[in-house]
């Protein structure tokens, strides 16, 4: 990965850190993208925990959706 590459990439992700608190943003080596939240206490282990996208703009759509769902 290139330095302008990995530049975007941590802009990206600290941007989706900033916009969804509660979730943590991973970033594979194979540039996949992962937001794991939690733990979550037992009251809610029926909601997702774990969302993955290839592209980062996916991730944040699915973000998104279950930042809405859940309000």
């Amino acid at each position: 990965m290139s330095a302008s590459s990995a530049r975007r990439v941590d802009a990206f992700k600290s941007e989706l850190e900033k916009a969804f608190p509660p979730w943590r943003i991973v970033v594979t080596n194979r540039c996949r993208w992962w937001a794991p939240r939690g733990p979550m206490p037992p009251e809610r282990t029926n909601e997702v925990d774990t969302v993955e996208a290839d592209p980062p703009e996916q991730l944040r759509d699915k973000l998104e959706e279950l930042t809405s769902v859940a309000s």
